[in-house]
């Protein structure tokens, strides 16, 4: 028998994805300017603060796609039909993010000036761009690996979401057999792997999510705000060590499954809110196609800005260019429906005789107007 709250949407996870995208595109204002990689770099206190937002919140990402995406799993119960979905939910958006990084980001960062480039990412772009970048960054890194800072730095966690998603029956099986052994097992093996490919590092975060979301943990209400304050200061905990350290994403991923837990028993009202649940209906966009946004500003506003102003200047134009970019997918998919500003489908897209019984579902709350095949990972 399948669980029935495997079927229930988390609004609350649905708006945090949007408030966690938007942390990363500010992590990479700052990143504009500031590079932690390259020895003697000496931040601003506002620049290091922006940059220490990105690395949790990909964390949190990871932790609450494993989540969601071990929940659709075990809807789908089949292999190919899963595969599909993931196919359908990662591909046209991550394949924009890739084309926008080449024919934008890096032909545009080749004409900054050398200020520009002297500090922060931009100089990656300048990069040589190898044939295994092209192809892994077109395949989501499913034909061969690439670095991503060589067209557009955030596709590289796009990678690791789709090895997440062709190994989840795997990750949803070891969680049914041996529950919570399997995580630190998991990370075990994940150091070993990690010698081939770094990314298997990040799997046993997708493990922790797939945990919670089929053996959770007991918690009562009164107990969660205090879990969310300890998840919070776990999670950003790197704002006081400053560790660029992939392994501390395994002392993380605790933060982040606990305030994830928090916020599933409390749904706190503001990431209900309708622009925030439009956020996160576009925080997928949003993530993939930022960065060369920001490039762009910056090769017309830097002279007179400076790199980062310029790419302060861009943070609504990102929001309109994922908001695009979101609604060409969804109509590429499903050209017959129309969408609401919200991001979901709209009830009059619906055949007459159907409304009446999605108005009597939507005011049980089994439906909402905000569910559209793209607006979450739930739907991967």
């Amino acid at each position: 028998m399948i669980d029935p709250t495997l079927h229930q949407r988390n609004k609350a996870f649905d708006g945090l994805r949007g408030i966690l995208a938007c942390c990363v595109v500010l992590s990479h204002v700052a990143a504009t300017v500031y590079n932690p990689f390259v020895a003697g770099a000496a931040p601003s206190v506002v620049n290091y603060s922006l940059w220490h937002l990105g690395a949790p919140s990909v964390d949190a990402f990871f932790v609450l796609s494993g989540w969601v995406v071990a929940q659709s799993y075990e809807r789908y119960r089949h292999l190919w039909p899963f595969y599909q979905a993931r196919l359908r939910r990662l591909y046209p958006i991550g394949l924009i993010g890739a084309l926008l990084g080449l024919g934008l980001a890096r032909p545009l960062a080749s004409h900054l000036s050398s200020a520009a480039l002297h500090h922060g990412f931009l100089v990656y772009l300048c990069a040589p761009l190898s044939s295994s970048d092209v192809v892994g960054a077109l395949s989501l890194g499913l034909l061969a690996p690439y670095d991503a800072n060589h067209l557009n730095p955030p596709l590289w966690s796009l990678a690791v979401e789709v090895w997440a998603s062709v190994l989840m029956p795997l990750m949803v099986w070891a969680a049914k057999r041996w529950g919570w052994l399997s995580w630190p097992v998991s990370m075990m093996i994940s150091l070993f792997t990690s010698f081939f490919w770094q990314g298997t590092l990040f799997m046993p975060l997708f493990l922790l999510g797939a945990l919670l979301a089929l053996n959770p943990f007991k918690v009562s209400k009164t107990a969660a705000p205090a879990l969310l304050i300890f998840g919070l200061l776990v999670l950003f905990s790197r704002h006081i060590s400053g560790s660029n350290d992939p392994f501390y994403r395994w002392l993380t991923q605790i933060g982040a499954g606990a305030a994830l837990l928090s916020l599933s028993l409390t749904a706190p009202p503001f990431l209900s809110h309708r622009f925030v649940q439009w956020l996160g209906s576009r925080s997928y966009a949003l993530y993939a196609t930022h960065f060369p946004i920001l490039v762009l500003f910056i090769f017309f506003f830097e002279r007179p800005l400076g790199p980062q102003f310029a790419a302060a200047l861009a943070l609504p134009f990102t929001l309109v260019v994922a908001d695009a970019v979101q609604r060409g997918v969804d109509w590429a998919q499903h050209p017959t429906r129309s969408f609401s500003f919200s991001g979901g489908r709209d009830v009059q897209s619906r055949p007459a005789s159907s409304r009446s019984a999605f108005a009597s579902r939507h005011r049980q709350g089994q439906e909402t107007p905000l569910q559209t095949p793209f607006q979450s990972k739930v739907n991967k």
